[in-house]
């Protein structure tokens, strides 16, 4: 289906003026429904912050605003617990990683797919779509000089995983019919041309993703389907090593796993 074509442009246009003719006598009340629950939700307000390293990440909603804003706060001496806000707003010393409201701009569509920090805290790696397609493009910002690299991944899917180094991005791809297939290592720096194909999942049955162990140590891998699943692993601090089998899969067994230190 071409998505441009005056015909199915046509078509849809006409499915949309019947729709407001079937539903014109309930505007009123479709208006009094938007406002009672646009009154009772609270726009302006912030995320649980998590912590991770020697910084709390959270994600902030300001009243007038469609998209969050991603930030962090340095974690303060003796602080055991999350820092909170009561109105909901900035806090004290918090840093700016990215503002969706920004980067979506003017855009009639806008979806971030990946937000990914890499170990050190010095690399964000982001995604965004502006045609609704799922297909989305990876850029790195530098959150140090806060510029953002020439480093452009077109065609990923959601999902991202750094090497404990942060020299290498991992990210998935997706086939024809939507189905997340391939995993692809792009080192920093370096044309999105030049990215290798680490996992390929032949089976039509199975979906893949990446990731990265809780203790920073491990890149998984998984593949699954409705009733069996895989995993592969590699140590971060060897990106351009192979990925090996945890348990070579057996239909109808599902497993997952994870490394904490």
């Amino acid at each position: 289906l071409d998505k441009e074509s005056p015909e199915t442009i046509a078509y849809l246009e006409a499915q949309n003026a019947y729709t407001e003719a079937l539903t014109a006598d309930q505007s009123q009340f479709s208006a009094t429904i938007f406002d009672e629950l646009k009154a009772r939700t609270k726009e302006t307000d912030l995320s649980v912050p998590v912590r991770k390293g020697g910084w709390w990440y959270y994600s902030r909603t300001v009243e007038g605003q469609q998209y969050g804003v991603q930030c962090r706060r340095a974690v303060q001496p003796g602080e055991a617990g999350p820092p909170i806000t009561a109105d909901g707003g900035p806090l004290d010393g918090e840093e700016v990683l990215l503002d969706s409201n920004e980067v979506a701009g003017d855009s009639q569509f806008f979806a971030l797919g990946t937000s990914d920090v890499s170990p050190d805290s010095s690399l964000l790696a982001y995604s965004t779509d502006f045609e609704g397609s799922e297909r989305f493009t990876v850029r790195v910002k530098n959150l140090v000089t806060g510029e953002v690299a020439a480093d452009e991944i077109p065609g990923a899917f959601y999902g991202s995983a750094w090497s404990a180094d942060g020299s290498a991005l991992f990210y998935v791809t997706v086939d024809e019919a939507w189905r997340p297939h391939r995993v692809w290592r792009h080192l920093i720096g370096t044309l999105a041309a030049s990215d290798v194909v680490v996992f390929e999942e032949a089976d039509e049955r199975f979906w893949v993703g990446v990731g990265l162990a809780r203790s920073e140590r491990y890149l998984f891998i998984s593949s699954s389907s409705k009733l069996t699943s895989e995993a592969w692993l590699l140590d971060a601090a060897n990106p351009t090593g192979d990925f090996c089998v945890v348990v070579p899969r057996r239909h109808g067994v599902e497993y997952s796993v994870e490394h904490q230190l």
